[in-house]
């Protein structure tokens, strides 16, 4: 009911107030085109999306511009294109296509220990190279946790390195992934120690300015900036300002970024048609580093790196508020897409995948037949369109050859991306529909189990995600 309040609350100021632009665009079609703008409006409602802006390209050309939503809430101010948004993490892209050109040019060296770049680290880091940080598979102990447990963030970067002397690592080195703001502040400490500047130079300098990137940049938590978005979060469909970490200045390789989607897709761009680095280095660069047990990792050199529906996608999640992603077919280089979708909070948590992929449903059903099956089944459960579940059950079977497991994998993905997104309440539908196709999986009644206990815990007011 709170979610459902907090959702009529937007939408109904959103009425009285709204102003959305788009850009006329050549290449989709007017229907088309509604059909996205309206798919925003759904989100909105779903997921309890404050303010979303976002910009698709098509070989590197806009087809699609739009907005929606709220800058403000409280002051009622509509999303225009004039709008920066906080793009959080997106900034380790930056950091790595800093990293990228520096390697390239022979200053650094993927595979040789960090401690040959910084060498006051720990001794027992020897073994931790450039390539390690860059893929999250360092195990280096987390100082997120450790500033935020302590409300403290220590003056300088080698301050905070020392630290961590005496703290344990989180796993064995390469043996899986885990995200770790760690490994991107050792990126930018190798970065000063090779070119002599800062961070923040390097950033403007080989990026910022080239680029034209006039509403990008780096910035305080409580720095007032025009046009800034007001950030917010949300907990069991109930909206709030967010408090926004105020990330001192030496983070800033993994942190504090602001944004646009223009200058977002700009970057994106210039990476892929060679103006950091060539285009073939570039495919040297995006290759998934091996774990220790032979699997490919998440990432290529710092980007997420995923392969599906015939594309990879390459790009990074902001704060689960902002995605950026390349999706490009190796096979036919005038078959790609670029989407920066950014937004400024919602009521839940919801996955920002889902948000891009309700959108390249509609770009192109037919080459994104995953993410098109990914939507209609949120749809289905989202809409009590429970006539609808057999079929796509069904597409689903036949894109994975009948295989139980990947079938499974695909309805739990989606399960649970509905119980973050728009609540447990919501979800269990999802789940009981799980059950009724795989009675004998763990995961399934796992799930359904969890999902029930939390809406009970909603009721008795105890609020669980």
């Amino acid at each position: 009911m709170k979610y459902l309040i907090s959702i009529l609350l937007v939408t109904a100021l959103f009425i009285l107030t709204s102003l959305k632009l788009t850009y006329a665009v050549e290449e989709i079609s007017p229907s088309m085109r509604i059909s996205l703008d309206q798919q925003l409006a759904k989100n909105a409602a779903r997921y309890g999306v404050v303010g979303q802006a976002v910009l698709i390209l098509k070989n590197h050309q806009q087809i699609y511009r739009g907005q929606h939503g709220f800058a403000n809430i409280e002051l009622g101010v509509a999303i225009t294109d004039q709008h920066l948004f906080p793009s959080y993490s997106i900034t380790k892209l930056l950091t790595s296509v800093l990293i990228m050109q520096q390697v390239d040019n022979g200053n650094i060296n993927l595979t040789r220990s960090i401690r040959t770049y910084l060498p006051y680290l720990p001794k027992r880091w020897q073994a931790v190279t450039v390539e390690h940080l860059l893929s999250h598979t360092s195990g280096i102990p987390r100082y997120f946790d450790i500033a935020m447990e302590s409300r403290n963030f220590l003056p300088t970067k080698k301050a905070v390195f020392l630290s961590l002397i005496d703290e344990p690592e989180h796993f064995k080195l390469g043996t899986k992934n885990s995200y770790n703001n760690t490994n991107f502040l050792l990126l930018s400490a190798i970065l000063e120690s090779k070119t002599g500047k800062s961070y923040q130079a390097l950033v403007t300098e080989i990026i910022i300015k080239p680029l034209g990137l006039k509403n990008t940049g780096h910035a305080s938590a409580k720095a007032i900036i025009n046009n800034m978005v007001t950030s917010y979060q949300g907990a069991n469909g109930i909206i709030k300002r967010n408090i926004d970490i105020d990330w001192p200045e030496y983070t800033y390789a993994h942190s504090a970024l602001y944004s646009t989607p223009e200058d977002l897709t700009t970057f994106m761009t210039a990476l892929v048609t060679g103006q950091f680095i060539s285009q073939s280095t570039l495919t040297k660069f995006w290759q998934p580093m091996k774990l220790a047990n032979g699997k490919n990792g998440r990432y290529a050199l710092g980007f997420e790196y995923s392969f599906e529906d015939g594309y990879y996608q390459a790009g990074h999640d902001g704060g689960n508020r902002v995605k950026l992603r390349h999706y490009f077919n190796t096979e036919n280089s005038l078959d790609n897409f670029t989407i920066a979708y950014l937004t400024n909070g919602n009521a839940n948590n919801v996955w920002t995948d889902v948000l891009a992929e309700s959108l390249m449903s509609i770009v192109d059903p037919e080459a994104f037949k995953m993410a098109t099956l990914k939507e209609q089944f949120m749809t289905a459960i989202l809409e009590k369109k429970i006539n609808d579940l057999p079929a796509i059950y069904q597409a689903v079977s036949n894109i994975y050859d009948g295989d139980k497991a990947s079938i499974e994998r695909f309805f739990l993905y989606r399960a649970y991306a509905l119980r973050y997104g728009s609540g447990a309440a919501f979800s269990l539908p999802a789940f009981k529909f799980l059950i009724a196709k795989f009675p004998n999986s763990t995961a399934a009644l796992e799930g359904f189990t969890d999902t029930k206990a939390a809406i009970e815990k909603n009721k008795e007011g105890k609020l669980t995600p």
